[in-house]
């Protein structure tokens, strides 16, 4: 099987920088992360503090943080990819007065139609 007819895989579109990303699967995996950091909070705060558990909970809510800071940054460049911006863009996330219109403009703005230098098609690595 040819490489342009094989799927992405999850690794790319979680970790991999490279290639376009629309904007439904932008948004189906920023909506994972949230999700999954909500259920990770969730359970963290129903724990008693005085339980063996709790610890465990706040652990895991802190790597799930980290992990899914980490793959939103991806995420992120590769959807700026697609609008033809530059990766750099990106730390609007982390500035805390802009970050939520910066989300947005990411989710709702329009890729760049056809091909562009980070590659033919959108959702798929660049190759």
């Amino acid at each position: 099987m040819a490489d342009a007819d094989r799927p992405p895989s999850l690794t790319w579109l979680f970790f991999g920088w490279s290639g376009r990303l629309s904007r439904l699967p932008f948004a189906l995996a920023w909506g994972f992360w949230m999700a999954l950091s909500a259920a990770f909070l969730t359970r963290m705060v129903m724990t008693p503090h005085e339980e063996p558990a709790f610890a465990t909970w706040t652990l895991l809510f802190f790597a799930v943080g980290v992990v899914s800071t980490v793959s939103s940054v991806m995420l992120t460049i590769k959807r700026l990819h697609d609008m033809a911006l530059p990766a750099p863009l990106v730390l609007c996330l982390f500035v805390p007065a802009i970050s939520i219109f910066a989300l947005i403009a990411f989710l709702v703005w329009p890729g760049t139609p056809g091909a562009n230098a980070h590659g033919a098609v959108t959702d798929r690595p660049k190759g």
